[in-house]
């Protein structure tokens, strides 16, 4: 059942940083399963720590590229208020 509050954007952040769900499964040390159920948006949970070194990894990667921002959490997951739904 799919859940419309939350969208998961691991699949288009993955995109732009020109990186494979693989990779980041390597260097953040996470099962690649738990990598492509979150790009594919098939996840119902995610530890805090899966998260963080997810991120790590991201932001690593976008470090090694040139780019200057910083991925957060909102290029992961993201809410969507019920006005919107």
């Amino acid at each position: 059942m799919e859940d419309n509050r939350i969208k998961f954007k691991l699949g288009a952040t993955l995109d732009v940083l020109g990186t494979t769900r693989n990779k980041i499964a390597v260097e953040s040390k996470t099962r690649p399963a738990t990598i492509l159920d979150l790009a594919s948006g098939d996840t119902r949970t995610i530890k805090l720590d899966t998260l963080a070194n997810i991120l790590d990894a991201l932001n690593e990667l976008a470090k090694e590229k040139g780019i200057e921002r910083t991925i957060g959490i909102d290029d992961i997951i993201e809410y969507i208020p019920a006005a919107e739904r």
